[in-house]
Order: structure tokens, then sequence, then C-alpha cells
């Protein structure tokens, strides 16, 4: 099991508090954060960005203010998320729009996404800006064109998941990544090799998420089994799985896909088409062609400091089962 070291988990704690300092104004946006907070996530992005951003020329501060940016973004697109997807759950519990509404989701989501920005101006580094401004409006992006290819899901190609999944995850960990090693003052080719790193990382990240969402049907994941294919996600698993699967399963699939109350025995059957052996396979063998990018671009940067702990990470990346 993947074990932070003992610095990066203390850093991460001042992330936490700094946010909470943040956002901890007005009652409500108080009661709303918290609650947003309650189930803390893994803050990857985060990590990553105080990976990168591991040098004894800055001050800690600027890296914990840096990380928390990051963390920011993070949980704006989350919020926002669950608004699009019309989502119930989020990381186990009843997600923002559920337990308030859809306007306050949208609202706190933009509060957060402010506060981030506020953070930035702060950090007075106009590479830095530019990299996180341009991460945020292509994780917009990425939304509004995986909306546009669910409603053409029969001429999905791989290209175009693979185009979403940078845009909307891959690309958050990119730029923590850099903008980590731009505050370090990296050299060129090392923040490079930073933000190819967490391209694919991020990328990774998303497979293992999209096979875990078929997977928590029979293993504890902290998170609700089949929910993309509740929504009407073509994800990876599924979209190899249309590609393997006879006629009569594809059109089970497609008839069945984007409904909300499916039986238990109609999950099972999901599961079955969507996880047989061929298709489960062409998944596993995608996240390991990222996972593979990675240690590639990790193995680049064997001489910074944060080496193993990124090393750590990828293989947590391969393994993790939340």
């Amino acid at each position: 099991m993947y074990q932070i070291n003992h610095t990066a988990k203390n850093e991460l704690l001042q992330v936490q508090k700094k946010i909470t300092k943040e956002l901890a104004s007005e009652k409500i946006i108080q009661d709303i954060y918290e609650y947003i907070f309650q189930a803390e996530g893994k803050k990857t992005r985060a990590l990553i960005s105080l990976l990168a951003s591991q040098s004894k020329a800055i001050k800690p501060m600027r890296r914990i203010e840096l990380a928390s940016i990051i963390e920011l973004l993070h949980t704006a697109t989350l919020v926002h998320d669950d608004v699009v997807d019309n989502s119930n759950l989020r990381r186990g519990e009843q997600s923002v729009n559920r337990v308030w509404s859809n306007s306050y989701s949208v609202l706190i989501g933009d509060f957060i996404y402010s506060k981030a920005f506020m953070l930035m101006v702060k950090v007075n580094q106009p590479l830095i800006l530019k990299e996180l401004a341009d991460a945020t409006n292509d994780i917009a992006r990425g939304e509004i064109i995986q909306l546009s290819l669910y409603q053409n899901s029969l001429s999905l190609e791989l290209k175009d998941l693979l185009k979403v999944s940078y845009l909307k995850t891959g690309r958050l960990f990119e730029a923590a990544a850099k903008s980590g090693a731009m505050l370090a003052h990296a050299s060129d080719i090392d923040v490079k090799n930073f933000g190819l790193l967490g391209k694919t990382l991020g990328i990774a990240f998303q497979i293992q998420d999209d096979i875990l969402d078929y997977e928590s049907l029979h293993i504890d994941t902290g998170k609700t089994a089949l929910q993309d294919f509740q929504e009407g996600k073509v994800t990876f698993p599924l979209f190899f799985a249309l590609h393997a699967s006879t006629n009569e399963e594809k059109e089970f699939l497609l008839r069945h896909l984007g409904n909300k109350k499916l039986s238990k025995t109609l999950k099972k059957k999901v599961f079955a088409i969507v996880r047989a052996k061929a298709p489960a396979l062409e998944a596993e063998s995608l996240l390991n062609t990222y996972l593979v990018k990675t240690r590639k671009s990790l193995e680049k940067l064997s001489h910074h400091t944060c080496y193993q702990e990124m090393l750590n990470l990828i293989i947590f990346s391969s393994q993790r089962r939340s």
C-alpha cells in the first residue's frame, strides 16, 4: 500500500489548513466547504505540485500556496461535474447538489475558482498564471467536448476518449507538475519532462478510474458501482467492450446505457460483458501504456529530489483501488 512520506504528509496538511483559511468566510460557504472536505480525497494533484516544486531556493509557504491553488481548481471542477452529471454521490457521500441544490453547487464552484485565481495573482509569476489559466480553460473545454461525444456514442473513437481524458484529468496533472517545476526555477527541459510526466500520469489515473467504476460492483472502492454507465458515459472499459462484444451484447449495452435504475441482475450482466477477458485486457493494456510513458519521463528526472516519491506514486497508480 502506498504511503506518503512524513514530509509530504505534513505539507498536505498545511495545504488543507490554507484552503480552510481561504474559504471560511460566510457561514453558508463554510458549511458547504466543510461538507465538501469531510471526505478528504487523495490530493494527488497537490502532491504532484509539492514534489515538482521541491527546492531549497524557495520558501516552503510558496510551495504550499501553489499546491493549494491546484487543489482548489480540482475541487471546483468536481463540484461543477456533479451538477453536469446530475450525480448523487461524491467520494461515498451525497454530492453538494443533492444536499443543497444545483444553484448552490454552481455558485460554490465559482467561488472556489475565484479564490484559486486570487491566490494565483499572489504567486506573481506570469508563466505560472498562464499555465494554470490555460489548464482551467482546457478542463472546461473537455467537459463541453465530452457532452457532445456522449450524444454520438456510436461514432466514438479511441482518440476522442484520450483527448477528453487529457483535457478533463491529464491537463491539471500536467499543470500541477509544470507549475511546481516553474516555481522551483527548474530548467526548461525539466519543466517539459515534469509536464509530460503529469500529463501521462493523469490519463493513467482516468483510465484506472474508469476501470474501477465497473470493478466497484465486486470490490470496495468507495465509489458507486457502474455510476458512469448509469450516467450514459462511454468510458474506456465500455468503449473496448462495444468493439469486442457480439451484436446482441452490444445492443443490450446500448439499450441500458444511461439507465439510472439498473437492477442488480442487469448490473451483473453489464459487468460480465464489459469486464470480459478481451475488453478487460485492452483497458489494462492502455493503462500500462500510459504508466510506461510516465516512467520514461520520470527517468529523465532521476537527478531530482522527488524521484523516489514520484516513482512510488506511479506504482500506486497502477495498483490503487479507490
